[in-house]
């Protein structure tokens, strides 16, 4: 299981330094994100979902631990950090597959560029700090 987590770990990294570079590189070659960024994000975007889907099998892990404690305990750092990230993960999951949607097979391309730019940046918030918390600990 730890080699699995390292994997993830890796894989969450990665992309999530992609998306960062790729969503700030596209303010010099493509700001108005009208068509010479689409290919890109095209490839990104599926790698992006299966990223959120990695961070919230993470959360949904930490919530039991979080909640296996005791029932009546008070809150947690763990258990609050475990239920933001596993609620914030599932909004953001929602919000890029709305998006994805209308640009990947609506006809006109229906999206909304302010999303995608509170899309990318939660990603990157998401993906980076999860990743490093994997591969420090991939026992947890």
């Amino acid at each position: 299981m730890a080699a699995l987590k390292r994997l993830a770990g890796l894989y969450l990294f990665v992309i999530g330094v992609a998306v960062t570079l790729h969503f700030l590189a596209t303010q010099f070659y493509d700001p108005t994100w009208s068509d010479a960024s689409l290919p890109v994000w095209q490839v990104l975007n599926p790698l992006q979902i299966i990223g959120v889907i990695i961070v919230l099998l993470v959360a949904i892990e930490r919530k039991h631990k979080a909640g296996a404690e005791s029932s009546d305990a008070p809150v947690t750092r763990r258990y609050l950090e475990a239920n933001v990230l596993f609620f914030f993960a599932a909004g953001v999951l929602i919000a890029h597959l709305w998006n994805w949607f209308g640009v990947q097979w609506s006809d006109p391309i229906n999206s909304d560029n302010q999303l995608w730019i509170f899309i990318d940046i939660s990603l990157a918030l998401m993906f980076i700090p999860t990743s490093i918390d994997l591969l420090r600990n991939p026992s947890d």
